[in-house]
Order: C-alpha cells, then sequence, then structure tokens
C-alpha cells in the first residue's frame, strides 16, 4: 500500500462525515419550489467547491498532485454545475417571463374581445332602435298620407256631389223654362184661336144686320 494514499482516504473520511448531514439537509429541500430549489443549488455548489479547495489544500501542504489533480476536477465540476444552475436559472426566468407576456397579451386580448362584444352589442341596439325609429316614421307618415288621401277623397267627393247638384238644378230650371215656353206658347195658340173665333163671330153678327 503506498503510505501517500493513507492520508488522502483519512481526508476522504473526514470531508464524507462532515458533508453527509449538510448533503441531507440540502436533498430534504423541496425541488419544485423554485426558491428553495435555488437555494438548494447554491448550497450544494457551495459544498463542492468547500470539498475542492480543501482538497487542493491538503494536496499542496502533502505535495500530492493525484489529490490536487482531483481538486481541479472537483472544481470544473462545480463550475460546469454552477454554469448549468445559470443557464436553468435564465431558461427559467426568461419562460416565467413568457409566461408573464402570454398571460399579459392573453389579457389584453381577452380585454379586446370584451370590448369588442360590448361596442357590438352597443351597435346591434343602436341600429335596432334606429330601424325602430324608422319604423315608427314609416307608419306615421303612412297614417299622414292615408289621411290626406282620404281628406282628398273626401272633398273631390263633395266637389263631385256639388257639380251633380248644379247640374240637376240646371237641369231642372231648363225643363221648368222648357215648359214655361210651351205653356205660353200653348196660352199663346189658345188666345189666337180664341180671337179667331170672337171674330168670326163679330164678322157673323155684321153680316146678319145687313
Amino acid at each position: 500500500m503506498d503510505i501517500r494514499t493513507l492520508p488522502r482516504k483519512a481526508l476522504d473520511r473526514y470531508l464524507h462525515t462532515v458533508r453527509t448531514p449538510l448533503d441531507t439537509a440540502v436533498r430534504l429541500l423541496p425541488e419544485r419550489d423554485g426558491r428553495l430549489s435555488a437555494v438548494r443549488s447554491t448550497v450544494e455548489l457551495t459544498l463542492d467547491r468547500a470539498d475542492a479547495a480543501v482538497r487542493d489544500v491538503a494536496g499542496a501542504v502533502w505535495h500530492d498532485d493525484e489529490l490536487r489533480a482531483e481538486a481541479r476536477r472537483r472544481r470544473l465540476a462545480a463550475d460546469e454545475r454552477a454554469r448549468a444552475v445559470r443557464l436553468r436559472t435564465e431558461a427559467e426566468e426568461r419562460s416565467a417571463e413568457a409566461d408573464a407576456e402570454f398571460r399579459r397579451r392573453h389579457d389584453e386580448t381577452e380585454q379586446r374581445r370584451i370590448e369588442a362584444e360590448r361596442r357590438a352589442e352597443e351597435q346591434k341596439q343602436r341600429a335596432e332602435q334606429q330601424r325602430q325609429a324608422e319604423t315608427r316614421q314609416a307608419a306615421e307618415r303612412a297614417a299622414k298620407q292615408k289621411a290626406a288621401v282620404r281628406k282628398a277623397a273626401a272633398k273631390t267627393e263633395a266637389a263631385v256631389d256639388k257639380q251633380a247638384r248644379q247640374a240637376r238644378l240646371d237641369q231642372l230650371e231648363a225643363e221648368a223654362a222648357a215648359l214655361e215656353k210651351e205653356e205660353a206658347a200653348v196660352t199663346a195658340a189658345n188666345e189666337a184661336q180664341r180671337l179667331r173665333k170672337a171674330a168670326g163671330r163679330t164678322k157673323a153678327s155684321r153680316t146678319a144686320k145687313r
């Protein structure tokens, strides 16, 4: 057995003894909680770097190149994990920002949709009110037109009746005038006949006296 491996093994046991309760406590932290998960990763990296630092110092003191190489590997591994944690954190932040942006846009879109529906409903109501107003106006115009037609018809009928009455009156007056003229002619004829008869009787009387 290489005697240089004894201190290295003793250091491994020491570091294992020191880290075991710490690692156990860290593993108990929930991974689904973003804040605690970040704390867990930070504590694990701190422990790994402390482990690597102790091994590097011990390797320098004991002139153990293998121990120092192990320390470098552990530091590089810790750096890679730190980089991975940083990238994951950045990705989670970007994802959270993207989710927030999506929710914001979704809320804006929903608000615009609600506003558009409200405007459409108001426009529909205004159109219905305008249609009803136009219907009422059309009905009023139709009623006025009907009343005007009835009034004109009544006026025309009255004028026709007046003309008919006047025509009938003119006809009756013409008939009366014709009758009067006929009666006058008959009277004149009778008078002429009476005068002729009277003249005949007078002449006959004179003749008899001679």
